[in-house]
């Protein structure tokens, strides 16, 4: 009795796969309804937040919902859709290891200890303006070029070479004081 349930439960997947191919939304509905809990088990198997397995799945089921008429074979579906779940699992995974999490208590504490060796250098950048401070850390104690400087600030080079040589003119006023 089993076998035949589970050979009428993978029919009517099947046929929920084709109809949803064409367009039925409320076949797809079905489709991720019944794999809603593999999907989950997969997602929390890879990501351990629970924001993140909620994204990850929210994710895959809009990609697998745009890309449904692209499968070929009804019976793939599964490992369709759980293909496209671990890789937006390990896509949220990278995003992660690019974020940066700042402590704001470590972000206090870092305004009162100045590391700098050059309390008046530093002095003195803090007084310049915040265009000509951010390519003057990025250059000299980030040592970017000017190119790089343009390319992650979004300015021409051109706009970057002046703030930098107005900034040194600064400095040098600002120091020689």
């Amino acid at each position: 009795m089993e076998g035949i349930m589970l050979l009428h439960n993978n029919s009517v997947e099947d046929t929920d796969v084709a109809n949803a191919i064409k367009g039925d939304g409320n076949a797809f509905s079905r489709l991720i309804h019944n794999n809603k809990r593999s999907m989950y088990r997969i997602a929390k198997s890879i990501l351990k937040n629970e924001h993140d397995v909620e994204d990850a799945i929210s994710s895959t089921i809009l990609k697998a919902y745009t890309n449904i008429i692209k499968l070929r074979k009804s019976d793939t579906f599964k490992q369709w859709i759980y293909k496209i779940l671990v890789n937006e699992c390990y896509a949220t995974i990278r995003k992660k290891k690019r974020e940066i999490v700042f402590d704001e208590s470590n972000i206090i504490k870092d305004t009162y200890e100045d590391n700098y060796k050059d309390f008046e250098l530093a002095r003195a950048i803090n007084l310049l303006e915040e265009n000509q401070q951010i390519v003057t850390i990025l250059f000299y104690y980030e040592d970017m070029s000017i190119k790089d400087i343009s390319r992650t600030l979004d300015w021409p080079e051109g706009t970057v070479k002046s703030r930098l040589s107005r900034a040194k003119e600064r400095l040098k006023s600002l120091i020689d004081c």
